[in-house]
C-alpha cells in the first residue's frame, strides 16, 4: 500500500501534546511558549525524516526509482538507456560546376535550431552535388524532411548558400530512451528472464538493439526452431523501418541468440485506412485537430496481425472474463467511438467509414489514417 506520512500540522500537535503530558504546568499554546518552540523544532525535522525515508523508499524498486536510481538499478541486470542517435542522410548543394564540396561544410535550418556537417565529399557536376550529412547533435529534432532548406554557414564559392535535404530526408535522429520506455523495458528483462532463446528473449533483443521503439515476435513463424521479428520506428513520420533499420536489427539480434535456431527481421506491410467522420458538432477546426490527434495516437498503439509477444499486447485473460481481450491487428469500431469521445467536447457525430471491426493480416499494421470530416 503507499506509504503515507504524518503532516507537519499533526506532528507539531503530537510533539507538543507529548511535552504538556511530561512537563506537568507547561502551556504549550501560549504563542511564546519555550516549550512550544522546542516542540516545532522537533517536528520540523522529523517531517524532514519522514519525507526523506519514503523517498528513498521509491528508489529501492524499479517501478518508482529516479532517474539516477533506475539506472543503477538496471545496470545490474546489463542495461543501460538506450542512448540517443544523430540524424544521416544526404544534402544536395547546387552551384558551378567542379567546385568540390569538402568534409565538414557546416548547415543549419532557418532558425539555427539545428546543424549538420557534411561527412562525405563531391564535385557539382550538372549544377548539383549530392553529399552524405549528419546532425551535429544526436536526436529526433535533427531528422528532416526531403527538401528541407539548409543553410551554408560558411561560404563556398560558386555553391549556392542554400541546400536542400535530398530524396530519403534526414532521418534516424532519436532521443534519448525516456525514463518511462526504460522501465518498461528493464520490467520486462527482470519479468521475463532470459531462457536461451524464447520468445520473450527475441522480444527484449529486438528492442536492445536500440533501433525499435516498439517490436513483436513471431514464435516459429518460418518453421520449427524458427523466430520472426517485426518492429516500427515511432519517432519517424513514417514509421516503417528501412533496410538499414532491418539489417542493424538483425546483426544484433544474430551477436546475442543461441547458435542453435534462426530469426528473420522484417518491416511491417502498412495497410491504407479510411476514417470517415459526418455531421461533427462542435464542427471547429479545434474539434477535428483534437479528433485527429487522438486517432492517429489510437492507430499508432495497434499491434501487426498475428503477433503473440511485444508491445502493447495484452495477455490472455481466463475464460468467462468480462472484459475483452486485446486482439493484435484489429481496430474495433468501439475503439475509434471512443478516440473519438477522448478528444473532448463532442457532441454529436456520424462514423460512416469504417463500418465494420478492422483486421490486419499477419505481419500487417494500419498506416496513418485517411480521416475525412
Amino acid at each position: 500500500m503507499p506509504q503515507s506520512i504524518p503532516s507537519l500540522a499533526t506532528l507539531r500537535s503530537n510533539t507538543r501534546a507529548g511535552f504538556a503530558a511530561r512537563m506537568p504546568g507547561a502551556d504549550t499554546t501560549l504563542a511564546k511558549s519555550v516549550v512550544a518552540i522546542i516542540a516545532d523544532l522537533i517536528a520540523f525535522p522529523l517531517y524532514a525524516a519522514y519525507r526523506a525515508l519514503v523517498w528513498v523508499s521509491r528508489q529501492l524498486f524499479i517501478s518508482s526509482a529516479e532517474t539516477p536510481y533506475l539506472d543503477r538499478r538496471l545496470a545490474e541486470y546489463g542495461l543501460t538507456p538506450i542512448p540517443a542517435m544523430a540524424a544521416t542522410g544526404n544534402v544536395t548543394f547546387s552551384g558551378s560546376n567542379g567546385v568540390a564540396i569538402p568534409v565538414g561544410v557546416p548547415l543549419q535550418t532557418s532558425d539555427g535550431s539545428q546543424q549538420y556537417l557534411t561527412t562525405g565529399s563531391g564535385t557539382i557536376s550538372g549544377s548539383t552535388a549530392t553529399v552524405a550529412v549528419a546532425a551535429v547533435t544526436p536526436g529526433s529534432a535533427g531528422n528532416a524532411a526531403v527538401n528541407a532548406p539548409l543553410t551554408i554557414t560558411t561560404a563556398i564559392s560558386g555553391v549556392s548558400p542554400v541546400a536542400l535535404v535530398a530524396s530519403g530526408g534526414l532521418i534516424g535522429g532519436t532521443d534519448l530512451e525516456t525514463d518511462a520506455a526504460f522501465r518498461i523495458r528493464g520490467l520486462a528483462r527482470i519479468q521475463n528472464p532470459p531462457q536461451g532463446g524464447a520468445a520473450t528473449d527475441f522480444w527484449q533483443w529486438s528492442k536492445n538493439s536500440g533501433v525499435p521503439t516498439r517490436a513483436w515476435v513471431y514464435p516459429l513463424g518460418s518453421g520449427p526452431g524458427t523466430a520472426n521479428i517485426v518492429f516500427v520506428i515511432d519517432t519517424r513520420p513514417n514509421n516503417i523501418p528501412l533496410t538499414g533499420d532491418i539489417a542493424a536489427v538483425q546483426a544484433y539480434i544474430n551477436s546475442v541468440m543461441p547458435v542453435i535456431g534462426q530469426s528473420t527481421v522484417f518491416a511491417p506491410t502498412a495497410d491504407a485506412l479510411a476514417i470517415t467522420i459526418l455531421n461533427l458538432l462542435p464542427n471547429t477546426a479545434a474539434a477535428m485537430a483534437a479528433i485527429t490527434a487522438q486517432l492517429n495516437a489510437l492507430v499508432a498503439s495497434v499491434p501487426p496481425g498475428g503477433a503473440t509477444i511485444g508491445d502493447g499486447i495484452t495477455e490472455p485473460l481466463p475464460a468467462g472474463a468480462l472484459f475483452p481481450v486485446q486482439q493484435p491487428g484489429t481496430l474495433f469500431l468501439s475503439m475509434i467511438d471512443a478516440a473519438i469521445q477522448a478528444a473532448g467536447g463532442i457532441e454529436s457525430y456520424d462514423l460512416t467509414a469504417p463500418t465494420a471491426d478492422v483486421a490486419f493480416a499477419s505481419g500487417h499494421i494500419p498506416a496513418a489514417p485517411t480521416i475525412t470530416f
